[in-house]
């Protein structure tokens, strides 16, 4: 344990935070997700007064299927950043940036009604992006850290644009990247080490 002015300061990295924050990242990412259902319930309603086109609902209903995946990824990816940086989260901000992920999908909807869908992603998109990183940017004070949370969510984003016009394929690549992402995921945790009783990356 460090010490300063006498002081022992508490491990905070340790296996107990991983498990708590991971369980944490998962009923967050659960719960955001169920109230991106209640925006997909919303847009058949539209849907059915006609404010909403057919295709665009189609296509908007389908990316909410994406909603977990896209919030837990980030999430989890943020953890790596706290470790990685030793630049503390708590729980709130946690939380707003998974709500700003979740805010998308009503965004999406609003502007899809006004305009072409794949314009309203866009700019939906570039609105989503650059909100998350300048908060991250706010808390880790790190321009890498800033760097590799814009490569994930453009990653992310396009991604999920380029599964909804697939179409039958969208289920054969999209369970390839998630093989892909959970081999990523297994390479960082052989680098995660317990140092002085806290996880480092090395």
């Amino acid at each position: 344990m460090e010490e300063k002015n006498g002081i022992h300061k508490k491990p905070k990295y340790t296996m107990h935070w991983l498990a708590i924050q991971t369980l944490f990242v998962l009923g967050l990412s659960l719960t955001l997700t169920i109230i991106a259902n209640g925006i997909s319930h919303l847009a058949y309603g539209r849907l059915n007064i006609g404010i909403l086109e057919a295709n665009d609902y189609e296509l908007l209903s389908q990316s909410v299927t994406y909603c977990f995946a896209l919030i837990a990824i980030t999430s989890f990816s943020l953890m790596l950043v706290e470790i990685s940086f030793r630049k503390e989260m708590n729980y709130f901000q946690y939380g707003l940036i998974g709500c700003a992920m979740c805010l998308f999908f009503l965004l999406l909807l609003a502007m899809s009604e006004k305009m072409p869908f794949g314009l309203a992603y866009t700019i939906v998109t570039v609105m989503t992006i650059g909100l998350i990183c300048w908060f991250v940017n706010g808390i880790t004070r790190t321009k890498k850290a800033v760097t590799l949370s814009v490569g994930l969510l453009v990653f992310e984003y396009g991604l999920m644009l380029i599964l909804l016009y697939l179409g039958s394929m969208a289920l054969l690549i999209g369970s390839i990247v998630l093989f892909i992402l959970i081999a990523v995921a297994m390479y960082f945790t052989l680098k995660l080490r317990i140092e002085n009783e806290e996880l480092v990356l090395k």
